[in-house]
C-alpha cells in the first residue's frame, strides 16, 4: 500500500511507502513528545516567551517588545507566528508559543525526506529524517521557543529548494530559493540571507558553474532581499526613527560581524574554531560518521558537493563573527543529516571499506552505552523513581532486541531507530526531573505574591529576569544598568521592592541595599542562578 503526496512545482507526484509513513508518524511522535510538560527553560526561551506575550498584548505585530522596550535583535516574523498560538491556546498553557518551534520544526523534518527522496532515494530520505530529529541539539531546539527553529526551517527551504532546481527536480526551485532566503532575513535578519549566499558561493566554484547566476534568477532575487530590507528598514525608520534603524542593522547585525567591535557588547565572544569542537558534541552520535563521508570525497558528486558547501558557508562565516553559540549552528544540521544518511544507506556496498562498517557499529555500541548510562544518571543525578528506570530500561531492551530481529541486515536503519526510540522512551522521564533544576516558575510566583501591585527595581539584570517577572509573576521589572544610578534610586526611596542577583552585587551596593531595604526572599539551586526579593524599610 502507497500513499500519494503531491509536491507543489514537480511534474509527478511523490510515492511514499507504507514503512516511510510509519517512520514519519514516529518522528511526529517524537517530535510532540516533550512539548508540554516543562516550563520555560534557559537560555533564549523566557525571553522569546515575554516577547510573544508582550505582542499578543499590545497587538503590535511589528516591532518585539521585551519588558516594555523595543526589541530590535531580530525582525518579528517567528514571534508573529508564536503569538498566533499564544493567542489560541495561551489561556489554557501559557507556554503555547512553543508551539511555533515544532511547527517549524516538523515543516523542516517533511521538507528534509521529500528532498532526500528526490535527491537520492526513500532508504536516505527515511536516514536523513530520523537523523535530523534525533540530533541533540535539533531535538531540544525544535521543543523550545527559540526564533532558530524558524530560521533553520527558512534555509533549508532555499537551499533544498536551490539543489533541487539546479538537478532539474524543481522548476521553481530558484524563485522559492529566493522567496525562502526573504523570509529567513524577516526571521532573524541578515544572518538569513549570509548562510545561504555563502553556500551557494562555496559551491558555484566548487563546479566551476557560472551559469548557475544566469539561470537563477539572481536579478529578480536580489531586488527581492533589497526591497524586503529596505521595507523593514523605513517601517523601523516609521516607529523609532534613525535609533531603530542603527540598533537593528548596525549594532545588531554588522557588529556581531566585527572582531573587538564596540558597536555589539552582547558577550558570547568565543575563539575562531569554537564550532568545530562544539559541532561534534552537539549533533553526536551522528557527527561521527561525517568523517567516513568526507574520506570519501573523491567521489563526490554535486549533490555531495552542494551539502558539503553549505556546510563549509555557514562554517566560515559564523567561524568569522564575533558572537558564537551552539544555537547559531542549526541551519547547517539538515545538510549533515542528508549527507550522512547517504553514506550510511552506502554502507556494505562496493567500495566500502571494513574499517567503514566497523565505525558504524561503534555508533551502535555508542548508543548502547547511553542506554545504560540513562537510568544510572536518571535516578542518581537527577533523584529519580529506580523502579521507573528499571522498568523503561527493560523496555528499551526489549525494544532493541525486536528491532535487532527484524533489521539486522539493515545496520544503519536498526542504527536510527534504536536512538530514536530510546528518546522517545527516555524524553518524557527525564524533562519533568531537568525541570526541576531549571523552573523558576514558582519562585516567580512567589515574588508576585508578595510584590503584588508595588513598584519593583533591579539592578543589572539578565534577560531572564526581565521576562520571567511579568510572564509568571505578573509584575514588570524596572532594570538599572548603571551602578551609581541605582545608588541614586536606592538614597532617593523610590521603590517599593528590589531584585538583584547576588553574583552582579558588591560589598558597598549590599550595604547600599541593606541599610534601606530587608530581604524577604531568596531563591536559587539546581541550575538556576540565585536571586533575591528585598522591600524597602518603610513598606509594608
Amino acid at each position: 500500500m502507497n500513499s500519494t503526496l503531491p509536491v507543489a512545482g514537480m511534474d509527478h507526484t511523490l510515492s511514499i511507502g507504507r514503512f516511510s509513513l510509519y517512520l514519519l508518524a514516529l518522528v511526529l511522535f517524537l517530535q510532540c513528545t516533550g512539548i508540554i510538560d516543562h516550563s520555560l527553560w534557559t537560555p533564549d526561551e523566557p525571553r522569546e516567551a515575554e516577547i510573544v506575550r508582550e505582542m499578543s498584548l499590545s497587538g503590535d505585530y511589528l516591532i518585539p517588545h521585551l519588558a516594555g522596550r523595543p526589541f530590535l535583535e531580530k525582525p518579528p516574523l517567528y514571534y508573529l507566528t508564536a503569538t498566533l498560538a499564544y493567542n489560541a491556546f495561551g489561556e489554557r498553557f501559557r507556554e503555547a508559543g512553543r508551539f511555533a518551534s515544532a511547527l517549524f520544526g516538523l515543516a523542516t523534518l517533511l521538507m528534509i525526506y521529500l528532498t532526500a527522496r528526490r535527491l537520492y532515494s526513500e532508504e536516505t530520505a527515511n536516514l536523513a529524517v530520523l537523523i535530523l530529529a534525533t540530533f541533540p541539539l535539533f531535538f531540544l531546539a525544535s521543543h523550545k521557543m527559540l526564533v532558530d527553529v524558524g530560521l533553520v526551517f527558512f534555509i533549508a527551504a532555499a537551499m533544498c529548494s536551490f539543489i533541487l532546481a539546479y538537478k532539474g527536480l524543481l522548476p521553481a526551485g530558484y524563485k522559492l530559493f529566493w522567496l525562502s532566503a526573504a523570509f529567513a532575513f524577516l526571521t532573524k535578519g541578515i544572518i538569513g540571507i549570509a548562510i545561504p549566499g555563502a553556500g551557494i558561493i562555496i559551491f558555484i566554484l566548487w563546479q566551476r558553474d557560472l551559469d548557475i547566476l544566469k539561470k537563477g534568477w539572481l536579478f529578480q532575487g536580489v531586488l527581492l532581499i533589497l526591497s524586503v530590507m529596505i521595507t523593514w528598514g523605513f517601517i523601523l525608520y516609521l516607529k523609532g526613527g534613525y535609533d531603530y534603524l542603527d540598533t537593528f542593522y548596525i549594532h545588531n547585525q554588522l557588529g556581531r560581524f566585527i572582531p573587538s567591535s564596540s558597536l555589539y557588547k552582547g558577550g558570547h565572544v568565543r575563539p575562531f574554531y569554537f564550532y568545530l569542537k562544539d559541532v561534534p558534541i552537539q549533533a553526536a552520535p551522528w557527527s561521527i560518521l561525517l568523517i567516513p563521508g568526507l574520506i570519501r570525497a573523491k567521489y563526490f558528486g554535486d549533490t555531495e558537493r552542494f551539502l558539503c558547501s553549505w556546510l563549509l558557508g555557514g562554517l566560515i562565516l559564523l567561524s568569522l563573527a564575533t558572537t558564537k553559540r551552539e544555537i547559531y549552528f542549526l541551519p547547517m544540521y539538515p545538510a549533515m543529516a542528508i549527507f550522512i544518511a547517504h553514506w550510511m544507506s552506502q554502507v556494505g556496498s562496493q567500495g566500502h571499506s571494513r574499517w567503514e562498517r566497523a565505525l558504524l557499529w561503534c555508533i551502535l555500541a555508542l548508543i548502547l552505552a547511553v542506554s545504560i548510562a540513562l537510568p544510572i544518571g536518571y535516578v542518581k543525578v537527577a533523584g529519580g523513581d529506580w523502579i521507573l528506570a528499571l522498568g523503561l530500561s527493560l523496555a528499551l531492551a526489549g525494544i532493541f532486541w525486536f528491532l535487532w530481529v527484524r533489521y539486522h541486515r539493515k545496520l544503519p536503519l536498526f542504527a536510527v531507530l534504536c536512538w530514536t526510540l530510546t528518546l522517545i522512551l527516555w524524553a518524557p522521564a527525564l524533562f519533568p526531573q531537568i525541570d526541576q533544576k531549571k523552573n523558576y516558575e514558582p519562585l516567580f510566583i512567589e515574588f508576585g505574591k508578595i510584590v503584588s501591585n508595588e513598584e519593583v527595581i533591579g539592578f543589572n539584570l539578565t534577560e531572564t529576569v526581565e521576562a520571567l517577572g511579568p510572564f509568571y509573576g505578573g509584575f514588570p521589572v524596572v532594570n538599572i544598568e548603571d551602578r551609581d544610578q541605582f545608588i541614586n534610586v536606592l538614597k532617593t526611596q523610590n521603590f517599593h521592592y528590589v531584585i538583584v542577583l547576588p553574583s552582579r552585587m558588591d560589598e558597598r551596593l549590599y550595604h547600599e541595599l541593606s541599610s534601606r531595604s530587608k530581604l524577604v526572599h531568596k531563591g536559587s539551586g539546581g541550575t538556576r542562578r540565585g536571586m533575591e526579593l528585598w522591600r524597602k524599610a518603610s513598606s509594608r
